[in-house]
Order: structure tokens, then sequence, then C-alpha cells
């Protein structure tokens, strides 16, 4: 009986590291590492010598300044510094923070597999605890500790950075829905993860969370128009819709109030929230893909998981998005492995065999899977970088990037950003475009390989707890701004990453000759007159005006202006608002502005997802004229549209920013 017994414990033990050891990559190996990451970026006084290169730092980061904590240093001295720089930005550390607590609902057992319980539950509280200590009243949060032009001038490691440290906060007066939102959720996120571990910790967390999501949704704004700083370096790109939603979400997860569902629900199908989802990516700034996915969790309806299907499906080989020789899905140059690797992490969520399988080809080609045979993640493999933009683990001490060499120490764990569209890849600190390193670069991938410790494990379900607990009932939102701020953005700074909102493609269409409208009939059904008519909304995403004078078409008192640029878009749609056998075509009149030639595509969008798209120097057979007024009209039927859709979004193709554009006189005919 003993004998059979030990042959039968045996044969568990090979079959859990069967699972746990795929494709000869050893999962729980990776998890220690990104995690041990999350360490070597800590700030504030360190609690132990786990790195034993890095040090106490930044002691004296405090708001209101002299403000102290416990242990006397100051209040906010703690955190994470974000990437390979010394500042400490509110909104990607709290998607971090969220993401790995997501990460860690839905693998719990896969993480205790691997005996990183305990590390991986002191990687979020760290940043969580950060979080609470930053959100100094209800309606006062601090969105940065740092200015990232000064911090940029030094090069050597925290510890004896010596530099002026200024806080950037978010109030009333100047809000900043994105980073209160965002802080919600992660507070949410761990208020589940420490309900039963430390119930005291876990109602710290979740009053936080109600108090940050009711000040963001009550003084709503663009974070990045009142922190000026970030613009060079985090700037809100996709607004602030994405995120009251996102907020929402984790509100109704944490508490069961049905309220939150119900605002969530709302806000998602008022703000286009399935649509913005479409041919992008998972990341700080825009986390659509996450609601899409979580609310088809929640809720099993058809709206959300077509939608999630839709976000994931445009990852997949042949589904729009590009992919290197080697097999690394590619939708912008700048860190394109952890774009890869938060996409990856949401496939492993909704689940599926052909999720699950894109999951398993992006995490392994970072691992190693890829014509050059190297590992992105630093100290894992046989081959990995060992140069990454990274101040600390370089540690000059004559101020210098070159020097010394390589870098003293080794970053374990850190995902660089990952290698070029031809599957090239150099290590070279100084090419912060393939090697710099952040937390939310290791965020998504941290949950990828969770899931994939035991693929065969069923993902924790996204329930809510049964019972709705007292207290405050979710604020009724105020209303939603008609406009964005039509505020150039900075150039793009030459350290700290910038992600942007990419185009989005759904596949590559045949193009359809331009044809001679079809005879209209005479309703006229009006989008855009001095104002959005006939109940359509604003979805768009990306600096733009509704209520413009500066360019005005005949007697109109008020034009769209839309700045081009980071594949962003002008968004007019009403779900179904459309009927296409009444209505045959669309037309507006469009001002190529000061420079004109403008590169943009035009999409009829249905069910929150592009029917097709045409570049408008296309449409129009030339470039788009500076300064004129030129009538566009295309035909439902040129873009297979049957039935009803919801409107249409005009979309930067180009990357780079270009001149302002004019619209009006939107309608149906």
């Amino acid at each position: 009986m003993i004998k059979n017994l030990k042959s039968l414990i045996s044969l568990l033990v090979v079959v859990s590291l069967l699972s746990i050891q795929v494709n000869g990559y050893d999962y729980c190996d990776v998890l220690k590492k990104s995690l041990t990451f999350y360490k070597a970026n800590r700030a504030g006084r360190l609690p132990d010598t786990d790195i034993p290169w890095r040090g106490d730092s930044v002691l004296d980061d405090a708001y209101p300044a002299g403000t102290k904590d416990a242990n006397g240093d100051g209040n906010l001295s703690g955190g994470y510094f974000d990437a390979g720089d010394h500042v400490k930005f509110a909104l990607p550390m709290s998607f971090s923070m969220t993401t790995l607590s997501w990460s860690f609902i839905q693998y719990e057992s896969n993480i205790e597999k691997c005996n990183l319980t305990e590390l991986f539950l002191q990687d979020i509280k760290w940043g969580t605890d950060w979080l609470i200590a930053a959100h100094v009243s209800d309606n006062e949060f601090v969105a940065q500790v740092g200015d990232g032009n000064i911090d940029h001038a030094y090069w050597g490691p925290p510890e004896t950075m010596k530099v002026e440290r200024p806080v950037f906060t978010i109030s009333a007066t100047a809000p900043g829905t994105e980073v209160a939102m965002e802080a919600a959720s992660a507070l949410s996120a761990a208020s589940i993860i420490f309900k039963t571990r430390d119930p005291e910790y876990s109602a710290t967390c979740l009053s936080h969370a109600k108090s940050l999501h009711k000040f963001g949704d009550t003084y709503r704004g663009v974070y990045s128009d009142s922190v000026t700083n970030a613009q060079a370096f985090y700037k809100s790109w996709s607004g602030y819709k994405d995120d009251i939603v996102w907020g929402s979400i984790w509100l109704y997860k944490a508490t069961g109030d049905e309220s939150y569902l119900t605002k969530a629900k709302a806000d998602y199908a008022s703000f286009g929230i399935g649509g913005m989802a479409q041919g992008n990516s998972f990341d700080w700034d825009l986390k659509a893909g996450g609601c899409c996915v979580l609310l088809a969790q929640i809720t099993g309806e058809s709206t959300y998981k077509n939608d999630a299907e839709s976000f994931l499906n445009y990852w997949l080989p042949g589904g729009g998005v590009s992919y290197t020789p080697g097999g690394l899905a590619f939708i912008r140059q700048w860190g394109p492995a952890r774009y890869a690797a938060s996409s990856a992490f949401l496939a492993a969520v909704y689940g599926g065999d052909k999720y699950l399988d894109f999951t398993k080809s992006q995490i392994n080609y970072i691992l190693g899977d890829n014509p050059l045979s190297i590992s992105y993640v630093v100290g894992f493999g046989d081959k990995h970088p060992i140069n990454p933009h990274h101040r600390a683990s370089h540690h000059s001490t004559t101020n210098d990037i070159n020097n010394p060499v390589n870098n003293v120490y080794l970053l374990v764990g850190a995902l660089v950003g990952g290698p070029g569209q031809d599957d090239s890849y150099v290590d070279d600190r100084t090419d912060y475009i393939k090697n710099e390193v952040a937390t939310d670069y290791n965020a998504g991938f941290t949950g990828a390989i969770c899931a994939l410790i035991d693929p065969t494990t069923t993902p924790v379900p996204t329930e809510t707890p049964t019972s709705t607990p007292t207290g405050t009932p979710t604020e009724t939102p105020t209303s939603t701004p008609t406009s964005t701020p039509t505020s150039t953005p900075t150039s793009t700074p030459t350290e700290t990453p910038t992600s942007t909102p990419t185009e989005t493609p759904t596949s590559t269409p045949t193009e359809t000759p331009t044809s001679t409208p079809t005879t209209a009939p005479k309703d006229s059904l009006p989008l855009y007159k001095n104002g959005l008519k006939s109940n359509f909304q604003d979805w768009s995403w990306g600096d733009h005006n509704l209520a413009d004078t500066s360019k005005l078409y005949n007697d109109a008192t008020s034009s769209i202006s839309f700045t081009p640029q980071h594949w962003n878009a002008i968004f007019i749609g009403s779900s179904e608002a459309i009927d296409t056998t009444k209505y045959k075509s669309l037309s507006f009149y469009i001002n190529g502005g000061e420079t004109g030639s403008q590169k943009l595509s035009l999409a009829i969008v249905k069910n929150g997802a592009k029917l097709m798209s045409r570049d408008l120097s296309a449409i129009l057979d030339k470039d788009l004229a500076a300064n004129e007024w030129t009538l566009v009209t295309i035909n439902f039927a040129d873009y297979s549209a049957t039935d009803k859709v919801d409107g249409f979004w005009l979309q930067d193709i180009n990357g780079e920013a270009q001149s302002t554009v004019y619209l009006s006189d939107i309608s149906v005919n």
C-alpha cells in the first residue's frame, strides 16, 4: 500500500511538472523572475535586501510637503518607479496593480503551485499602499511625483539622486478622471484579494476605491490637461470614458452592488466602449478591451461577448494586426512585446482553444521561440538582454548612459520592449524603444504567464458577492462633456515611452471602386449641424472639439475640429441608428486646414465594430485640399453595409501628428 502510494505521489509530481513546464519553458521560474522585477523598481524605505543592489531612496517624497508616514519618511516615499527612470506616474502604476490583481484573482491556484503567493501579494500591496497614501482627501489625489524633464536629465541610481521632485495633484478644480478611476480599479481589485487574508486592509482599499470612483465621476476631466507635465510621457490619448466603465466594473466585482454594474453597462453603451476596443491594445491608456472581457464574463450577454471576441480576433493571425515574420503580433514599434503580452493575457482570461493558442504563441515568442532564439526577459534563458534602459541596474556614477559599457547589475525578470517588425533586436541601452522596461510592461505579461502555468486550470469565475453591502450608492454621473480639448500634444520624449491608440483595421478589405452615389431619398437624417443631432453621440478618441468656431462652412456657427495623430479618430455614432434600407449614403464637408493632405481613413461601424475602411484620398481621388471645404459622399453599399449601422469614424493613419481638419454638415441621405 505504501509503495503504491509513493508511486502515485511520484506520478502526480511528474504530471504537475509537465503542466508547469510546457514547450521546455519553466513558467514558474518566469513568473518568479517577473515578480522579482517589481522589487527592483521599488521606491522608498525597503523592508528587505532581496535586491541587494537596491537601497532606500526618495524618502522625502511627500504631499502635503513634510507629511510623514509611520516610519518617519515622506508619506509618498513608497510605490514604484515607473520604468528606467524615477518618476512615479499614478496612471501606469495603478494599471499595473489592477492587472496584477486581476491575474491573481483569475489564477490563484496556478500561483500557489509555484509557491509564489507571498511574493505576488507583496508586489501588489507595495503599489496599493502608495495609492492609498496618494489619496490625500476625498477629492484630491497625487497623480505624479517628480518632473519627467528634470528626472530624465539625471542618469544614475535613485539612491544617489538629488533633484527636485515636485508633486502634481488632481482635484475638483483640476480634474483627472482617468487616474482616479484607475486607482479605484486597482484598490477594488486588491480589496477582493485581501478580503479573507487581511479584512481590515481590504476594507481600507474598498473605502478609498469608492471615494475615488465618486470623485472621478463627479469631476470629469482629462488628467493630462490638469497635469500638463505628464503630457510628454503619459498623455491620455483615449480620454476617460473607458476608465469610468473600468472603474465601475471593478467596484461591482468588489461589492456586488448592482448599481455599479448598471452604471457600467449604461456607460459602456453610451460611450461606445465596444467600438473603442476594436483594433486596439489593452494598456495603461486604453482599458476598453478589458471592459469587454470582464463584462462578457460577468453577464454572459452577447453584446459583450461579441465585442470581446472581435477585439481578440483582431490579434489572431489574419485578424488585422501585423505580425513579424517570426510570429510576434506587432501593433506598435514602441515596446511591442508588452502589447502582445497584454492581449495574450486577455485571450487566456476569455478562454477557448484558439485564444489560448494565441497566448502560448506570443509568450513563447517572448521567451525564445523567435528567429534570434533570444528571451526578451532579462535573466531568463541562455540568451537574454543584459543592458536594458534602466538607470538603477546600469548604475552609472558619472551621469553617463554609456559609462560603464555594460549594466553593473542584472535586472532579473524585466520584459524589455522587444524586437523590430522584422524580428531584429540589438541589446542597446540607449534604444528606449526596444530596450526600455516598465511596470506596465510586466503586468499583462505576468498575467499571461500565470495562465500558462497550468493551461488546464479552470480560471476563477469573475463572480461577485451575492449580497449587496450597505453603503453609499453609486452617484449618478454628471453629463458627459461634449468636447475634448484640442491642445496639440508635446513632442514624443526621447526616453519614456508614450503609448497611443492604434489604427483599427479588422481585416484588409478589397477596395470597392468609387461609384456614382445612389439616388438618395428625400428624407435626410442629420448627425451634426452646429452640434450633434438626432441623438447621435461623440464616441471619439483623441484631440477634437465639437464646437470649434475657427473655420465655418457657409452659415454654420460651429464645426468639428480634429487633430489627427497616433491613430486617433472622430467617431460619431448611435447604436443601430442608421437604417441603410432607408438611407443610402453618408455625406459631410471637410476642410484640410492649414496644410491639407492629411492621411485619413473613413470607416462605417456596425455593432461597435468596423465594417470596412477606405483612405479618404482614394474616396476623393485626390489629396485633401488646404483651407477649402470639400464634399465627401460615400455609399453604404460600397462598404458592404446592410440593415442598421451605428455611424462612422474618420481616423488618422499616419501615426505622427498632422495638422487639424474640420468637419461640418454631417448627414445620411
